[in-house]
């Protein structure tokens, strides 16, 4: 299963998930409910950064791949 797909089933319909620039774009729907754990460490396990942001009024979780 590529991130994308993996990332989508963590989060169910608590999140939406989109690939962006080789990351991810992570918008938190149901803060309460969210897997915060389950997805931070899928995406530290794939090597990516993170940033947390609020965009629109909801949270955002925002990745890039790690620099190496």
């Amino acid at each position: 299963m590529d991130p994308v797909e993996r990332l989508k089933k963590i989060v169910e319909d608590t999140g939406e998930v989109h690939s962006v620039y080789g990351g991810f774009e992570i918008r938190v729907l149901k803060p309460t409910l969210f897997p915060w754990y389950r997805a931070m460490n899928e995406l530290l396990e794939i090597g990516q950064e993170i940033w947390i942001n609020k965009k629109e009024g909801k949270i955002c979780i925002i990745s890039e791949p790690a620099a190496q």
